[in-house]
């Protein structure tokens, strides 16, 4: 059961990913014994996770501008050549702006922010360091049926469709292409749950490397196979609907050794830093992990809080681009 384990943490096997990973994991559970139980979200996450923080962040002023990309950092030196942001070059199909703030955060995945991070910025070691890091391909699946695939005991049950019945948790097989599995229909019901529709089951095929290259079709077909395999009872199920996504780069690659190369979230730009779960923090690439890590962004930037301050005012001053008392005491952030 190791590699099913090593699958679900990382995206690779026990024999590919660092030790660290594993260690962190069990050691969590074995100290922090309230936390040792496996929980799903109990809907979508833009429902659930999504919805919420972003009505936070919008009833205390924040805004989202969606569908707009960031296509330039712009950057520039101090007197004392301290290297600072300046701006973002933003665009949305034709329409082109640059945004300014006083600190900016790259909430970014592995291969975001080897996009985003200025070429020149590799001769630092520190950003150069994480183009070291690579994320790992990730195929995800969901099947739904006329039934309810994991309702092993009584035949009659799996066949109705007014309730869920099976196993409501997160599932894993050393015996099938997927390392964790669930049946959404009864682990997440408050959106998943269809009347007149059966199980949807949610594989996640770990490595994703050998299906890439594989037909939506064709994933389908070998995923399909392997959970009729697992649950001979759902051989007379039929497959009603399914889904296939591909992600070349998902979470990177916990490999030995790759946990050098994580980064602070403070960067050598004095008012841009770093967020997201490769980044350095105390648990391992997830979402739990992303959030550990915006934490300790918010903190890097309270520690920095008087010298943005006092870096608005010198380029203000600089540039004379402000006049007298234009410059405020409110930082912004992007």
């Amino acid at each position: 059961m190791w590699d099913p384990i090593a699958y679900a943490l990382g995206f690779i096997d026990c024999d590919k990913i660092s030790a660290r990973c594993m260690l962190t994991i069990f050691s969590f559970f074995a100290t922090k014994t309230e936390a040792s139980v496996l929980r799903m979200l109990n809907g979508s996450p833009d429902e659930r996770l999504n919805g919420p923080i972003a009505k936070y962040i919008k009833e205390n002023g924040g805004r989202f501008h969606l569908r707009w990309g960031c296509r330039e950092v712009l950057y520039d030196r101090t007197s004392e050549g301290k290297t600072y942001v300046t701006g973002l070059v933003m665009t949305k199909a034709t329409e082109k702006q640059i945004v300014k703030a006083d600190a900016y955060v790259a909430a970014c995945d592995v291969p975001g922010i080897h996009r985003l991070l200025p070429k020149p910025w590799r001769e630092w070691e520190f950003f150069d360091n994480i183009y070291k890091l690579l994320g790992v391909p990730v195929v995800t699946v969901q099947l739904r049926f006329n039934g309810w695939v994991t309702e092993m005991q009584d035949l009659e049950a799996s066949r109705q469709l007014q309730r869920a019945v099976g196993l409501d948790n997160l599932l894993y097989s050393a015996d099938a292409d997927f390392s964790c599995f669930a049946d959404l229909a009864l682990t997440s019901p408050e959106d998943y749950f269809k009347e007149g529709e059966g199980s949807l089951i949610q594989a996640v095929l770990t490595p994703g490397d050998p299906y890439m290259p594989l037909s939506n079709e064709q994933v389908v077909k070998n995923v399909h196979e392997q959970v009729l395999r697992l649950f001979p009872s759902a051989n007379e199920l039929e497959m009603t609907w399914s889904s296939v996504v591909k992600i070349g780069q998902s979470l990177y690659r916990e490999a030995p050794g790759m946990d050098l190369f994580r980064p602070d979230q403070k960067t050598p730009v004095s008012n841009f830093f770093l967020s997201g779960s490769y980044t350095k923090q105390d648990y391992i690439d997830s979402m739990e992990g992303a959030t550990l890590s915006g934490r300790q962004t918010s903190a890097r930037i309270n520690e920095v809080g008087p010298f943005l301050h006092d870096l608005r005012h010198k380029v203000a001053k600089t540039k004379s681009e402000a006049s007298p008392g234009s410059a405020t005491d409110e930082l912004t952030f992007v």
